[in-house]
């Protein structure tokens, strides 16, 4: 800095105790060089012909990145050798997947929305069709405190599924029982779940989120096949880029791998 000061003949920064603060002619001089040094950032790609890497983004809730993608970020990994691959999350509850729309800092959005506002398009693809059923540490159920599941202590995710009826809702299965409040109420599913599979109660899931916590045995499904109830929402995977090669094949990757989660 000093030698721009010598070398402009005008101080560039003034010196406080503590702190530093541009002079005028330091201010100037910052906003006519910005331009330079933009240019200069894309002097290597230009030179040489090459694109700065940047990483493939995927956005993701944070509970479908907990609960089932992030055991498969390795596998994921290996099979986009090379791509680095970056995960961004966002709370489901902020964005709500309009037709065409998807997070501006995501490649790729994985993302959980009504059947009604899935696309047919060429950038978008869905997982799996999923189910939603009852489920509960397979310790409670062992501590004989109810013989019958209904008994127990219900866990609920938000409000809007009460209101809304439907295979989230509580009196859907229990009927009059179901609209006793629950005993804990969570702002987000993996909250729920994280709490059903600590035993503290019975929580209503989505088949893809428990696939593993089911074959582990940390939790334990309910009810018999025949009584799951079909989601009326959907998984899809959904980018914006239709030149993008990498988005259609990570794609493609990723709903194989929910397949086969949910063929096991």
């Amino acid at each position: 800095m000093r030698g721009l000061e010598e070398h402009f003949g005008v101080p560039l920064l003034e010196r406080l105790n503590p702190g530093l603060r541009p002079t005028p002619a330091g201010e100037r001089l910052a906003r006519d060089i910005a331009p330079l040094l933009e240019t200069l950032a894309g002097l290597r790609e230009r030179v040489s012909g090459e694109r700065a890497a940047r990483p493939f983004r995927i956005g993701v809730s944070g509970t479908l990145l907990a609960w089932w993608l992030s055991p498969r970020l390795p596998d994921l990994i290996a099979a986009f050798p090379d791509r680095t691959i970056e995960v961004t999350t966002w709370e489901s509850r902020l964005w709500d997947g309009k037709p065409g729309m998807m997070p501006d800092e995501a490649d790729l959005a994985l993302l959980w929305i009504p059947r009604a506002l899935q696309e047919s398009g060429r950038c978008e693809v869905p997982f799996p069709a999923e189910t939603v059923f009852p489920v509960a540490a397979p310790a409670l159920r062992r501590a004989g405190r109810e013989e019958d599941w209904r008994r127990l202590p219900l866990l609920a995710k938000g409000q809007a599924a009460d209101a809304a009826g439907g295979e989230w809702s509580w009196a859907t299965w229990l009927g009059d029982e179901g609209r006793r409040p629950p005993a804990m109420r969570f702002r987000d599913i993996g909250g729920a779940l994280h709490a059903a599979q600590d035993g503290n109660g019975v929580v209503l899931a989505r088949s893809l989120l428990v696939a593993d916590a089911l074959r582990r045995r940390r939790l334990t499904r309910l009810v018999r096949r025949a009584e799951m109830r079909p989601c009326s929402k959907i998984q899809v995977a959904r980018w914006s880029d239709q030149a993008n090669e990498v988005a259609p094949a990570m794609a493609a990757w990723l709903v194989a791998a929910a397949e086969r989660t949910l063929g096991r």
